[in-house]
């Protein structure tokens, strides 16, 4: 009986024993997910499951490449996908003592691109640029490079460094390169779509303009340039602009188009030259007619009768007129064509003489003439209809009419200050008398009305009087009147005869001609008659018809 007893106690515990296991065994591993299921080499990875050993011999692969373990318990596994496999499907394994487990496959993808360097890191469009880093495709058409969105080509291909070149339309931002629907972004790279411009400016000739010109680019004033310059002006955008040079004295004129059109290159140096030539300005002057060297000429003194300079130098007569509203021209008449008359204008030096009336003008030497206040157009008295009649022509000699069409002689235009009006003499009334008319020979108006003599007017500088010759005291005297013939007062008084008056540009004194000294001379007096009269030209030949230089 007890012996009995005790095979039973025995077979109990085999059983138990056999039953519970042991430290080497236990139910066999089983895997119930992978997480995450796709990624590049390296990346973390999640096995879950159970059966696992944490303590005893346990090994995971991937594709048949062993993973390194980073922890692990029963049930769970932290590992990363092994370096070296190749893009796919790669089964994941776990052995566990001899017993393996198979879960789902782990798709293996490429590593994500990634860029270090952009060099150079800015330029135009069509400027190469290597992209260095790494996870790229040797092979060129898997790699696709943007610049801000913008597609680049592929020009070379490493698995370290990309070759490409910036795109046509790209602007400023980053770049992305994309290796197999794997995106990276680098630097920015700054597109460059502008250039310098540099803009010359080469003046040359008398009275040059001491300020500085204005340069207008697209109609915006950007800066000022002296008149013999450079000035450089960068980040201009790439394209067609307009540039003006602008604040030019009315004696200078660039040589060539301006406004003109300049094409900017992008990240280049673009260079363009005005050149301006200024002439000769009749400041401070006075023109006169002189046959002190044998024949009739034109010449010229300062206001104070000094430093006479002779400007025509012909045997035949030239016969000075007015000089010019911005003083680079004068006017004269002269037969040196031949028998008949013309009018001319010539450079304040005497140069590049031109001649503006054409075959069949007759005009009169002593008629006078003036200019427009803009300088486009004179006024002169012609009498190739048999009687002295008022035209106007361009100052280029074009666009020649006539004004006055009487039986009676019209003389001696003067335009007004504004342009509106034109003064003049006619003898229509069987004496000289002073009018006015529209520029086109309208609107005619008598300013005077008496049995003298009237005549030589001509307009105060700021419109508002008109001085003229008159026998209205029993000799031929100046006198001043308003600009609507009220209000005259004599100026001169001499037993001689005075006439052809000009102011001065401020309206402060007029020249004249004189006989008082028993010879023709140039005088000059305070307009309002106060002082003496001053001999300017004290000459012994005939000194006459001064024309005072509008310009200070």
């Amino acid at each position: 009986m007890k012996r009995l007893l005790q095979l039973s106690i025995l077979f109990i515990t085999i059983l138990f024993i056999s039953s519970c296991g042991s430290d080497s065994g236990g139910p066999n591993p089983e895997i119930t997910s992978v997480q995450p299921e796709s990624g590049p080499p390296g990346t973390s990875v999640t096995i879950a499951g159970k059966g696992f050993r944490p303590h005893g011999e346990m090994n995971v692969t991937f594709g048949g490449s062993s993973a390194t373990l980073i922890s692990a318990t029963e049930d769970q596994i932290q590992t990363e996908v092994p370096d070296g496999l190749s893009e796919g499907s790669a089964p994941v394994e776990v052995s566990v003592e001899g017993e393996t487990a198979s879960g789902p496959s782990f798709m293996v993808e490429a590593k994500a691109p990634g860029i270090s360097s952009v060099e150079p890191d800015s330029g135009t469009v069509g400027t190469e640029v290597t992209i260095k880093g790494m996870n790229f495709s040797a092979t060129a058409s898997e790699n696709s490079i943007s610049f801000d969105g913008t597609s680049a080509q592929v020009k070379g291909a490493a698995q370290d460094q990309l070759i490409t070149e910036v795109p046509q339309g790209a602007t400023d931002g980053p770049i992305e390169v994309t290796v197999k629907q794997k995106s990276t972004t680098g630097p920015d790279f700054d597109v460059i779509t502008d250039g310098v411009l540099e803009v010359h400016t080469n003046t040359t000739g008398d009275d040059q303009d001491s300020d500085r010109y204005d340069m207008f680019i697209d109609g915006t004033d950007v800066a000022s340039i002296a008149n013999s310059g450079i000035a450089t002006f960068p980040e201009i955008e790439q394209g067609s602009h307009d540039l003006e040079l602008s604040d030019i004295a009315s004696n200078c004129s660039v040589q060539g188009q301006n406004p003109r059109s300049v094409t900017i290159s992008a990240g280049d140096t673009t260079s363009t030259t005005f050149d301006v030539s200024c002439q000769t300005v009749a400041d401070g002057k006075i023109a006169f007619t002189s046959d002190r060297d044998g024949d009739v000429e034109v010449f010229m003194m300062n206001t104070d009768g000094s430093s006479p300079t002779k400007l025509t130098n012909n045997t035949a007569g030239d016969i000075s007129g007015p000089i010019s509203p911005n003083g680079t021209k004068i006017a004269f008449v002269s037969d040196r064509s031949g028998s008949a008359a013309h009018l001319y204008v010539m450079d304040a030096d005497g140069s590049n003489v031109q001649q503006l009336t054409s075959s069949g003008a007759q005009v009169i030497p002593t008629g006078s003439m003036s200019w427009s206040p803009d300088g486009s157009t004179l006024v002169f008295v012609d009498d190739r209809s048999g009687n002295d009649e008022i035209y106007s022509i361009g100052a280029d000699g074009s666009g020649e009419q006539r004004l006055t069409n009487n039986s009676a002689a019209d003389t001696h235009p003067h335009w007004s200050p504004d342009g509106s009006k034109i003064v003049y003499s006619s003898e229509t009334d069987g004496d000289s008398e002073i009018y006015t008319m529209n520029p086109d020979g309208t609107g005619r108006q008598k300013l005077t009305d008496d049995t003298d003599y009237n005549g030589t007017a001509r307009w105060a500088p700021d419109g508002s009087k008109i001085a003229f010759a008159s026998d209205r005291s029993g000799n031929t005297n100046l006198h001043i009147m308003n600009a609507d013939g009220t209000g005259v007062q004599q100026v001169t008084s001499t037993t001689a005869e005075d006439g052809f008056p000009s102011w001065s540009p401020d309206g402060s004194e007029l020249s004249f001609y004189s006989m008082r000294s028993g010879n023709a001379e140039v005088y000059k007096i305070n307009a309002d008659g106060s002082g003496t009269p001053i001999n300017l030209t004290a000459h012994s030949a005939v000194d006459y018809i001064p024309y005072w230089s509008p310009v200070e």
